[in-house]
């Protein structure tokens, strides 16, 4: 009787293991409309769907595979997903203090438009809001909306590529906000539009 009840044990465990083993291998992948690439040994980001390049300035690390990304990123990426948008990318530096990350849809919509539409949704989450304001990277418009978020400070960058609503958000703590809101608008600014396939 002894032996009998421990092969059920080991029957069970072994039972337990074979339920899991498709589990894990079977965990729903995130499929990208936009694949992109971020050049770490020159800090550019490529987008080569959407047709454009950004250049940071820093050390920064940028994961553009929402498969690759940490857990909070990638169940951020499924649930934008499931409303039609993309997480293009997200990334800090390296010493952590900031943060990026990148998002597309295909709305047609103007960008100020886009960006009024995202303010309403995001009301309740968002302390100081200051506002939009229109913004030019180099001779691109654009329009920013700077806001803080628990304990953190916000600039966001909406632009239009063809049918394609961008947006690029910066972030950092509330009191390093004003030393590095400059580096974050010379990252946008260096936005170039490819114009073509590359």
């Amino acid at each position: 009787m002894i032996v009998c009840s421990e092969v059920l044990q080991t029957i069970r465990r072994w039972a337990g293991v074979f339920v899991m083993i498709p589990l894990l291998f079977c965990s729903s992948s995130i499929e990208q409309f936009y694949p992109d690439h971020f050049h770490s040994e020159d800090n550019i980001y490529e987008n080569k769907p959407l047709k454009f390049l950004l250049t940071f300035t820093g050390n920064w690390r940028i994961y553009t595979d929402p498969n690759k990304m940490d857990p909070d990123s990638k169940a951020f990426a499924k649930t934008l997903s499931k409303s039609g948008l993309e997480l293009l990318f997200v990334g800090t530096t390296v010493e952590g203090l900031h943060g990026t990350r990148g998002i597309a849809v295909n709305l047609n919509e103007p960008a100020r438009q886009y960006a009024e539409y995202v303010r309403r949704l995001n009301k309740d989450d968002v302390e100081n809001d200051q506002g939009l304001t229109d913004f030019y990277a180099g001779t691109y418009p654009m329009v920013k909306w700077v806001y803080d978020k628990a304990g953190f400070r916000f600039v966001e960058f909406f632009f239009n590529i063809e049918t394609y609503d961008i947006r690029i958000a910066f972030w950092t703590r509330t009191h390093l906000f004003g030393n590095f809101l400059p580096v974050f608008e010379s990252i946008i600014s260096s936005l170039i539009i490819t114009r073509f396939s590359l």
